[in-house]
């Protein structure tokens, strides 16, 4: 949580830096260049930051989404407003789409640091680009120019090299759990109402909650008997990071390993459940 912390600070002055140069060199730059610098800024700064609130803010997605759309709204205007309203307009449509995506991309991927570093890579890379920018239609040279060596050419060889150990680590891991995850129902009958116990008054029923989905989308158990659903999160490298049910009355967070849930005097009927993300659904068939 402390990296998440720096990471948004780190976001809100970088951007405010660029946001500075920008006003102070407006006179001096083009249209056009000025209108892809407020449309840059406000796409990376608002997905950098609806990410890392995506990250703090764990079971919603409204509260990350707002902060990250007025944050690139608001860096888009200010940003593009010194060049011209066009500009301004770009900047504001750019902070909008890229705040949904990184709220939606925080929640999903939840706190990690492969990917929280790789965003702020991603993120100081691309505004380092567009400091270039501005400098060179400002016609403020700088001498890392003669060799070719910059601040943005740094930046980009760490995140391909970042990103490319990245998505080796994130695929071991995904196969790993794959893996994990395939052996443990290979004694399971194809049978849903195999999947039902009986423990000391309730039956019990396992859900493998992975990548993929739910291991069984129906489940059959008996009415009038107090039931337990232990939905079993084998990976954090799923979307599926709660519960719902509107027809239970459910909104449960899965924590990593076993988590149940208690069903009390459950009437003959189907009840339907799904991830928070609504992609992947489920019913409970009372019999």
């Amino acid at each position: 949580m402390i990296l998440t912390i720096i990471s948004i600070i780190m976001i809100v002055l970088f951007t405010g830096y660029i946001g500075f140069v920008t006003f102070k060199r407006k006179e001096k730059l083009a249209g056009m260049a000025g209108m892809m610098i407020a449309m840059t800024v406000g796409m990376i700064s608002s997905l950098a930051l609806g990410f890392q609130f995506g990250i703090v803010f764990q079971y919603s997605l409204e509260v990350p989404s707002i902060i990250a759309i007025l944050f690139g709204l608001g860096v888009g205007y200010f940003i593009g407003k010194p060049v011209s309203l066009m500009a301004a307009l770009d900047g504001m449509l750019a902070g909008i789409m890229g705040g949904l995506m990184g709220a939606m991309l925080g929640a999903m991927v939840s706190f990690s640091y492969i990917m929280v570093l790789f965003i702020d890579i991603l993120f100081i890379f691309i505004l380092s680009v567009v400091l270039q920018l501005a400098n060179q239609e400002t016609d403020q040279t700088h001498e890392t120019k003669k060799n070719g060596i910059g601040l943005p050419f740094i930046s980009g060889i760490l995140m391909v090299g970042f990103g490319t150990l990245s998505i080796g680590i994130l695929l071991f891991f995904q196969l790993y759990d794959n893996q994990t995850t395939a052996i443990q129902p290979q004694n399971l009958q194809s049978s849903d109402q195999s999947i039902v116990q009986e423990n000391t008054g309730y039956q019990i029923v396992s859900i493998d909650v992975t990548s993929k989905g739910f291991s069984h989308e129906n489940i059959v158990i008996k009415a009038g008997v107090p039931t337990k659903i232990n939905f079993i999160k084998h990976s954090g490298y799923t979307c599926i990071r709660s519960i719902e049910s509107t027809d239970l009355g459910l909104d449960v967070y899965l924590e990593k390993g076993d988590n149940f849930v208690t069903l009390n005097d459950l009437k003959p009927g189907k009840y339907q459940f799904n991830c928070g993300m609504y992609m992947y659904y489920g019913t409970i068939t009372v019999t």
